[in-house]
C-alpha cells in the first residue's frame, strides 16, 4: 500500500515537470480583419516610431524585430517599400507574476530516528510561492491608406535570464510563432516555376 502511494506521488511530480517543460513555447493569440484576405496588399514597411522605441533612437530590440518581421513578410511574397500598402508596428511589455504549487505537499520516507530506531515517517510541507516575469510581444499590421489594423498577433511567455541576456533567438522564435498564424502562408517550392 505504501508503494502505491509513493508511486502516485512520483507520477504527480513527473507530470508537474512535464507540464512546466511544455510552457517554454510562447502562447500565441491573433486576430484578423476580413479585408486582409480579400484586398491585394503587395508591399510592407514599418511605422516611423515603433512602440519599442521610447527614445529618439532605434533600440536593438527594434532592429531584431525588424529583421525577423522582414524575413516573415518576404517569405509570404510581400516586397519592402518606402510607400507600403501595409505598415508594421510592434510593442513589448513585461510584468511580474506570482505562481504557487498546490499545497500542502506530502512526503513519505523510511529512515533512522534519533538514537538507532528505524521506521516510516510522513512529512507535510506548505505551499511553494514564486515570482517570475512574463513578457509579451505584439505585432500589428496596419492598412497604411486607411490607418486601420488588419491583423495583430501576440506572443506571451516567461522571461528567463537566458532570454534577457541573449534576446535575438527568443525574438526570432516569437515572431516565427506569431506569423505561423498569419493568413498568408509562406511561398513554397510548389509555387516557384519549374526549370
Amino acid at each position: 500500500m505504501i508503494r502505491s502511494h509513493v508511486r502516485a506521488a512520483t507520477l504527480i511530480a513527473c507530470l508537474g515537470i512535464a507540464l512546466s517543460a511544455c510552457q517554454t513555447s510562447p502562447r500565441i493569440r491573433t486576430q484578423s480583419a476580413p479585408e486582409l484576405g480579400s484586398v491585394s496588399y503587395q508591399t510592407f514597411g514599418f511605422v516611423e516610431h515603433p512602440g519599442t522605441d521610447q527614445a529618439a533612437y532605434s533600440t536593438l530590440t527594434t532592429r531584431y524585430l525588424k529583421e525577423a518581421v522582414t524575413r516573415e513578410m518576404l517569405a509570404r511574397g510581400y516586397t519592402q517599400s518606402d510607400k507600403p500598402d501595409l505598415l508594421v508596428n510592434f510593442n513589448t511589455r513585461s510584468r511580474d507574476k506570482v505562481e504557487s504549487t498546490p499545497g500542502p505537499g506530502v512526503g513519505v520516507g523510511y529512515g533512522r530516528w534519533g538514537w538507532g530506531g528505524w521506521g516510516w515517517g510522513v512529512g507535510y510541507g506548505g505551499r511553494d510561492v514564486r515570482t517570475y516575469t512574463e513578457g509579451s510581444l505584439t505585432i500589428d499590421v496596419v492598412d497604411q491608406r486607411k490607418s486601420e489594423i488588419v491583423w495583430t498577433g501576440t506572443a506571451e511567455g516567461r522571461l528567463t535570464n537566458k532570454v534577457l541576456d541573449q534576446p535575438q533567438p527568443a525574438i526570432d522564435k516569437a515572431v516565427s510563432a506569431i506569423f505561423a498564424r498569419y493568413p498568408k502562408q509562406p511561398l513554397t517550392a510548389a509555387n516557384t516555376p519549374q526549370k
